[in-house]
């Protein structure tokens, strides 16, 4: 019988200031999600709306004119589903790059994690300005040079660029986590594999592939908060333009509150992005226990 005794008072602080920092915010956007309130209309009063705010947004009066909700909506699983796949996929290939001890593999690491430490906003300047301008970027330069004409990116392939953009951004986060789950097999295995001789592809995707697939799937889980919620890159690049081609649902939160000045619709969209994001993660980390459950 296991009588140790813990002391929760060391953590209490911690607990304290977390849940002030995170939950409380949250709990304002909530209260603020049920009020009548514009702030272009300062004659008009803050009243209770009860539930008008979220029907505003899931409201379907035929199926030929969805509100805008449903398609910022399906933008943002768009974005964010490609996103995420484009980065496990090539984070596992360059990890499995990167997994090996040759001459100047530290260097190769180092830049290969350096889009993660970048400015958001700054990498999306960048990328805009030096590289998908048709004038003066790289981009305008080798298609004039090849002798086409360069097509505005931006303006007529808006979710591609966006995809680019977060693929370029947050790929080096899962290469990071995923080095470190093929680092830490063991070399017993590795070297149990080339003494049966399996080759390559059944080495990685038949046996390394397999063990780390928990690490894959926390991957997917963290690289998911992080991209839903990325919104510098948006608001440098194509501002959510063509008109709403490129909102996702935390850009239609900025422009409810700072363009419509409606801080009742703009609590009720942001409410509803957390627990679409809280669901999701949710299911990604059952799948996470499930399988290690399977294991003991």
């Amino acid at each position: 019988m296991n009588t140790r005794k813990y002391d929760y008072g060391f953590i209490l602080p911690a607990v304290i200031f977390v849940a002030i920092m995170t939950q409380v915010p949250f709990l304002l956007t909530i209260i603020y999600s049920f009020l009548r309130w514009n702030l272009s209309r300062p004659d008009i009063p803050r009243t209770f709306a009860g539930f008008n705010n979220y029907a505003y947004f899931l409201k379907i009066d035929t199926l030929k004119h969805l509100p805008e909700f449903y398609s910022i909506l399906w933008q943002t699983f768009f974005i964010t589903g490609t996103t995420l796949i484009l980065c496990s996929v090539g984070g596992f290939l360059l990890a499995v790059l990167l997994d090996h001890d040759i001459p100047g593999i530290n260097i190769a690491r180092t830049l290969m994690l350096g889009p993660f430490f970048v400015m958001s906003t700054a990498s999306g300047v960048i990328w805009k300005t030096t590289i998908f301008n048709t004038t003066f970027g790289w981009y305008g330069v080798i298609m004039k040079g090849l002798g086409f004409t360069p097509v505005d990116l931006v303006s007529y392939h808006p979710l591609a660029v966006i995809i680019v953009l977060f693929t370029w951004q947050w790929m080096p986060f899962f290469i990071l986590v995923l080095l470190a789950g093929l680092q830490g097999i063991p070399n017993d295995l590795i070297d149990s594999m080339k003494i049966d001789g399996v080759n390559w592809f059944q080495g990685i995707f038949g046996i390394k592939l397999p063990l780390i697939m928990t690490h894959m799937r926390v991957a997917i889980m963290l690289g998911l908060v992080f991209i839903i919620k990325e919104f510098g890159l948006i608001l440098v690049t194509t501002a959510g333009g063509p008109g709403i081609r490129s909102y996702t649902l935390p850009y239609a939160v900025y422009m409810q509150i700072f363009s419509a000045n409606n801080v009742g619709r703009a609590g009720a969209l942001a409410t509803m992005t957390v627990l679409l994001t809280l669901v999701l993660v949710n299911l990604i980390y059952r799948s996470i226990v499930k399988r290690n459950t399977q294991y003991i």
